[in-house]
């Protein structure tokens, strides 16, 4: 069966419609993991564009994220986690204000995928607990997510608190939600930029050399 219809099944928020064919997806023989990046993550990036063009509201995007989250846990487990040590640690979360989860806990999925060691620290988080806990675990990576206008700053004040602590260069910072691209990167002076979960593991590997 085609994954398409997994896509618009999600951008319509057909609950039962979408988790039926991700079902019938897997008993059929699709690739797993071709389901989750080319029709469950692909429906959530249609939601994200409605939302950003004012055609879906907060109610839907979390709507959304319920439903993709659904997915998620008939999908994970048939998904091979990736062999071998650990590609490195990033610490990621929602900035101080953002109380969304849904597209940076996609991220963590596809980076704990791909090899990386994940430490989620949840919605609403100040610069410096972010901080605090990436030098806890020897973090590589810091990943913050930001998808409000109003939210945005609090990534640009969590790099002027690591170069104000001498600590910049111990960790990448990378950028993630509707509110971010990659002027918001330079301007910042962030590492890096993706606008969605796939790109998000290639930024991590190529910021780490893999």
């Amino acid at each position: 069966m085609s994954v398409e219809k997994i896509v618009q099944a999600i951008i319509d928020l057909e609950d039962e419609e979408a988790l039926a064919l991700v079902k019938e997806a897997i008993e059929q023989g699709v690739d797993p993991l071709h389901i989750l990046q080319d029709g469950v993550m692909a429906g959530l990036k249609g939601i994200g564009e409605l939302f950003a063009n004012n055609e879906y509201f907060l109610g839907e995007l979390v709507m959304g994220g319920n439903l993709v989250e659904e997915c998620l846990a008939i999908l994970e487990p048939l998904i091979p986690k990736a062999a071998g040590s650990k590609r490195g640690k990033v610490v990621i979360g929602a900035v101080q204000g953002d109380l969304h989860s849904i597209g940076y806990g996609l991220v963590a999925k596809q980076l704990e995928l791909a090899g990386y060691e994940i430490y989620d620290v949840g919605i609403d988080v100040s610069s410096m607990k972010f901080i605090d806990k990436a030098k806890e675990v020897g973090a590589d990576i810091i990943g913050l997510s930001a998808f409000l206008v109003t939210t945005i700053s609090y990534c640009k004040e969590l790099l002027d608190y690591l170069n104000d602590m001498g600590l910049r260069r111990e960790f990448k910072v990378i950028l993630g939600g509707a509110e971010t691209n990659q002027a918001v990167v330079d301007s910042f002076g962030a590492d890096g930029w993706a606008e969605n979960a796939i790109e998000a593991v290639k930024l991590c590997d190529r910021l780490l050399g893999y």
